[in-house]
């Protein structure tokens, strides 16, 4: 389904995120003029909500598509099936697999989860009072993806991981724990050299982007690497899977005083 008009698609992409909760008028204002609304907008939105609601509903969607409330509108909820609902719900559910040390079926979730990433979030909305929504987003996307990247580490697929990590890092060129994650992964796989290469190529993006040098659990992974610090490599244990070394948006590590996680 296409839905039409620039106005109509800045309602329903505001409806869509927030997931069958009640959307205040004045924020769908927001949503699609920003701080500089006509004095017409809250006709406009009035008109563009019925123009959604029979766009919809030619679509094949329920009678009362989006839901007239007190306050606001809320999208019906046999439409909030969104992409993004299922997208959180797998990877909340890997994560709690993983907490269960189901490694296995934590990956598979996340791995399906990313099939239902299909480019850039909010690609065709370009309202700017949506634009915090999809830079939220993509930080959400990039942080479940390391997370997958750590997944298979930990699983021993260090091989296998190496080529999507290798396109992860030239499309996300200043993310160390991507990074990180690549240079173990090809450290593991007896490419010593080519691991330092990537760390000595992300130290001169960030010089040149930033100038800053690369985080101190990054350094230190690359002197690891240089001296062949047996604590990276995989472990398994029969009440242990295998450990890995990951800087990530969540929880970035150094080298001193205790295991290489």
């Amino acid at each position: 389904m296409t839905v039409p008009g620039h106005r109509q698609r800045g309602i329903l992409a505001a409806l869509a995120l927030q997931s069958g909760r009640v959307v205040a008028t004045d924020h769908l204002i927001k949503a699609v003029w920003y701080d500089k609304p006509p004095r017409t907008a809250m006709g406009q939105i009035q008109t563009g909500i019925w123009m959604l609601r029979t766009t919809l509903v030619n679509a094949g969607g329920p009678a009362e598509a989006v839901q007239s409330c007190a306050t606001g509108y809320r999208l019906n909820g046999d439409l909030c099936a969104v992409d993004l609902a299922s997208y959180r719900a797998k990877v909340a559910d890997a994560r709690t697999m993983h907490r269960r040390g189901q490694l296995d079926e934590a990956a598979r979730l996340v791995r399906s989860a990313h099939e239902l990433w299909r480019g850039p979030a909010l690609a065709d909305i370009t309202h700017q009072g949506l634009r915090s929504w999809s830079t939220r987003l993509e930080e959400e996307h990039i942080v479940a993806v390391q997370y997958q990247a750590s997944l298979e580490l930990q699983l021993g697929r260090h091989e296998e991981v190496i080529p999507e990590l290798f396109e992860l890092v030239d499309h996300y060129p200043l993310r160390e724990g991507l990074h990180a994650d690549l240079m173990l992964a090809l450290y593991r796989s007896g490419r010593q050299a080519d691991a330092l290469e990537v760390f000595h190529g992300v130290r001169q993006t960030l010089a040149d982007e930033l100038g800053i040098d690369p985080g101190p659990g990054l350094r230190t992974l690359a002197q690891a690497i240089l001296r062949q610090d047996s604590r990276l490599m995989p472990r398994t244990t029969s009440s242990q899977p295998a450990l890995h070394m990951a800087l990530s948006a969540q929880h970035s590590s150094s080298f001193s005083g205790g295991d290489l996680l």
